[in-house]
């Protein structure tokens, strides 16, 4: 019959049970209807919240269809009578171990602690990077192996060979865990904070180049074109398709001597612990990748990475960077000639992506309804943006003097406008008006929707205007519009202070 081992494990600051066993489909199956039931990445296995209730439905779940080892969570956790392992059955596949003379001693837990205070251990160091989700502990001299397993009781647990630390994925109560463990055996805890930017940026490049110049083998060029193949066809954006090819390129270069197919699940672990986060590559950035390898694994249908347990790394949502309606007014005036300004102009008031500017034809103008029409917007949708009676006047001054033939913007010699030159004209405009704030055009769009949101305009049309799906990606205007924060008044007003 097939087994299966509980252990008690520490995740996601919580206590669990995880349910490890070799992979079976037919034992996967089970385990995945168990409610309450989740896949983790990092422990690579089943787990279910560490309560009596939930042991019980495993328990019974599992019951008849595989032998269940629970000696390891019993040790530690008292159970019910019904649900002790037994000692008397000399067939039982899993019974408990009688000691006899030749094992060494076991120390109680408060004996073990007074030996290991007995002894004089270095200081331990902690590394934090918490916006990389790194922790990284170092043992600076002699220490205990036993801390090695408290440490595996909060995740997967990395060692580094080359600078002998042991690495592990940032999270607060982890760290004031390990902390409290450490101090309450007699072991000093050294908590090092690097500065941001610590990673340096030649020698990420460099790691970078190195496996970027790689070659890839017939099957991986085989899985890249598979991959290129079903983005054309479901109709990606260019864009969207370099993006998701570019990326799957460099993750099969990164295993120059596998082919796709003999990758696995713990390789993409290694992959993303040995080159995202050592190398401080932003989360961002490790979702797109994660997107582009569960994409082509889902497609394809082959190998030993199962794309539904890939897990995407937690990611804050920084607020947009937004100008003041005086710093739009400067920057707007800035321009120094009329297609630079015009540019400006319909990106702000129309609340425009930078790839949505270009691609506007003088066909898409309609004077009468007032509208220009933007095709294949982001996710190819289309839609319409109302023109503000101010913007026709400069519309009607720019094409008098450049006439142009197809689209509004077009380059020196023809053709669309490039998105390099909107950039290039945004920043030259910053300049020009004395700011000096580290940001990018899409910001007059931010800039757009918050001025929208502070006039009163309901999210909901601020939606339809921005081409969200969804409202919650318009609702985060809301966090940065002055409009309620105005109104509300300090408790200091009403203190008697001087």
């Amino acid at each position: 019959m097939k087994k299966v081992f509980l252990t008690r494990i520490f995740h996601r600051e919580k206590w669990r049970y995880a349910i490890n066993f070799d992979y079976d489909p037919d034992l996967t199956g089970i385990v995945k209807d168990i409610i309450g039931a989740q896949y983790s990445s990092t422990h690579r296995c089943w787990c279910v919240d560490a309560t009596e209730e939930n042991l019980r439905l495993v328990l019974k779940s599992l019951s008849g269809k595989a032998l269940v080892d629970i000696s390891a969570i019993s040790l530690s956790n008292p159970l019910p009578p019904e649900m002790a392992p037994a000692k008397e059955k000399s067939n039982a596949v899993f019974r408990e171990v009688e000691r006899d003379d030749e094992e060494p001693e076991i120390l109680s837990p408060e004996s073990r602690d007074i030996s290991r205070r007995s002894l004089k251990f270095d200081p331990v160091e902690f590394r934090i990077s918490e916006e990389g989700g790194r922790f990284i502990i170092r043992f600076t001299g002699r220490y205990d192996k036993t801390w090695i397993d408290e440490m595996k009781t909060y995740g997967k647990v990395y060692y580094d060979k080359r600078h002998r630390e042991f690495l592990l994925t940032w999270s607060k109560i982890t760290v004031d865990s390990l902390s409290d463990y450490f101090s309450g055996i007699g072991v000093q805890v050294k908590i090092i904070r690097p500065k941001p930017g610590t990673v340096n940026r030649e020698l990420r490049k460099d790691f970078g180049d190195r496996v970027r110049t790689r070659e890839l083998n017939g099957t991986g060029l085989e899985a890249v074109a598979l991959l290129r193949s079903y983005l054309e066809d479901k109709r990606y954006s260019a864009r969207t398709v370099e993006t998701y090819v570019t990326l799957l390129e460099l993750f099969f270069k990164f295993f120059t001597d596998k082919n796709p197919d003999d990758i696995t699940q713990n390789d993409v672990a290694d992959f993303m612990n040995d080159f995202i986060i050592k190398n401080e590559f932003s989360a961002s950035y490790q979702n797109q990748m994660v997107s582009a390898i569960k994409l082509y694994y889902e497609i394809s249908g082959r190998g030993k990475v199962i794309p539904q347990f890939l897990e995407r790394p937690r990611r804050g949502r920084a607020l947009p960077k937004v100008f003041s309606k005086e710093e739009i007014t400067l920057i707007l005036n800035s321009a120094r000639n009329t297609k630079h300004k015009l540019l400006l102009w319909i990106i702000y008031s129309c609340g425009l992506r930078r790839s949505e500017v270009i691609n506007i034809r003088l066909d898409d103008i309609d004077r009468k309804r007032n509208i220009i029409h933007i095709r294949e917007g982001k996710g190819g949708v289309d839609r319409i943006v109302p023109v503000p009676d101010k913007l026709w006047q400069k519309l009607d001054e720019y094409v008098g003097s450049y006439s142009p033939k197809d689209y509004l913007f077009e380059g020196q010699y023809g053709g669309r406008y490039s998105s390099e030159s909107v950039y290039n004209v945004f920043k030259n405009a910053l300049s020009n008006a004395g700011i000096k704030k580290e940001v990018g055009v899409h910001s007059l769009r931010h800039s757009y929707a918050t001025h929208l949101h502070e006039n009163g305009l309901d999210i909901r049309y601020i939606q339809e205007l921005l081409g969200h799906k969804s409202t919650r990606t318009t609702e985060i205007y809301t966090h940065v519009s002055r409009r309620n924060l105005i109104s509300v008044r300090s408790p200091i007003e009403d203190l008697d202070v001087k």
